[in-house]
């Protein structure tokens, strides 16, 4: 496979190099004539910011309630084969989009490249995505929205274990309020009989997973920057692949026997399922392109807050102190947030003075 070097370096607000260039040379040449710059691009890249990332809040948003109604409500309990065909059709339409001229896809991997580099991106991939629709046959929606605040306490343990995150005291302490309220909150609801340790245990696995997948783009992929299609196509086939394969071992009977009959019976709800789940990676993949996994990651945060409320007023049972326990995570996720801002400041800074 041809390795694309792409400039990822930090621009001052967020322009690339060659928008810098276009915008400051020629604002100045417009100067220079006594005209003012064209605000057009600025006007572009925010309509483009806010529109990705409501695009991801509506798609992220509506799939989980989806899948939640699908999988418990109508009892489709298969979430291998409703995952992997939401990523076969993000693969499908992202390969047919190319094909059409519309978007130009990279060279596709090589098949050692596949077996090197990617397979354990695709594999811890198909494991969070799959555990992480277990979870929810068991547990409620505003749980689990409470638990995925953990997720940035995983996933900073994990890249300060490879040495790809730095531990100093201010994201310690974050890391430390943000496990203290999930703890808080996860004690209540275990002190519930009839606990659904199944489900908790699934999602503690798919954010382990996810925490691992982190580290695997960074250190397999390296300077190798995909595309939101290229993402799509080239992670997204292998990835169906596993699930669906996956699903043909140990959901086959199910699927036969009951669950292809819950799909002829409301086709348009698992097409919909399906559509949405391509939906989220593609919005996903683009969010952060343009926006930056900071502003995507503090996106998500708000999601996850909405979405307790949402799981609340759908009839999930909320006590004051997971509230409580959910309000410090969150405190806690705003200090880190704020923490990792600052490095990302400082490394442009630092580079300017090497």
């Amino acid at each position: 496979m041809q390795t694309r070097q792409r400039n990822t370096e930090p621009i001052a607000n967020g322009k690339s190099p060659t928008a810098y260039v276009n915008g400051t040379a020629n604002g100045t040449a417009a100067a220079a004539d006594g005209k003012a710059p064209p605000a057009k691009p600025a006007v572009l890249g925010a309509a483009l910011s806010v529109s990705s990332l409501v695009l991801y809040l509506l798609s992220s948003s509506y799939i989980i309630l989806l899948n939640k109604r699908l999988m418990v409500d109508d009892g489709f309990k298969y979430p291998l084969a409703l995952t992997g065909l939401a990523q076969l059709a993000g693969a499908v339409a992202g390969w047919f989009t190319s094909k059409t001229g519309l978007i130009k896809l990279g060279p596709a991997p090589t098949p050692c490249f596949l077996a090197t580099r990617l397979l354990p991106i695709v594999l811890s991939s198909a494991g969070a995505l799959y555990f992480g629709n277990v979870a929810y046959l068991s547990l409620s929606v505003a749980f689990i929205q409470i638990l995925k605040v953990l997720t940035p306490a995983v996933t900073l343990a994990i890249c300060a274990t490879f040495g790809l995150e730095r531990l100093t005291g201010s994201l310690f302490v974050s890391i430390l309020m943000i496990t203290l309220g999930t703890g808080v909150a996860t004690a209540v609801e275990v002190g519930v009989a009839g606990f659904a340790w199944p489900g908790f245990l699934s999602f503690l696995f798919s954010t382990v997973l996810e925490a691992v997948r982190v580290v695997y783009i960074q250190l397999l992929l390296g300077s190798l920057n995909y595309n939101s299609m290229e993402v799509l196509v080239y992670l997204g086939f292998p990835t169906s692949v596993v699930l669906l394969a996956a699903s043909a071992i140990w959901e086959r009977e199910g699927l036969l026997a009951k669950g292809l009959a819950l799909m002829a019976h409301k086709p348009l709800h698992y097409l919909s399922a399906i559509f949405m789940g391509f939906l989220v990676n593609l919005s996903t993949a683009f969010a952060i392109k343009v926006t930056g996994s900071l502003t995507f990651k503090v996106v998500g945060c708000v999601k996850n807050s909405l979405l307790v409320w949402v799981g609340i007023l759908m009839g999930d049972i909320v006590t004051t102190e997971q509230l409580l326990g959910y309000t410090i995570s969150v405190v806690g996720f705003a200090l880190y947030t704020h923490v990792k801002w600052k490095q990302g400041k400082e490394v442009p800074v630092a580079k300017k003075a090497a």
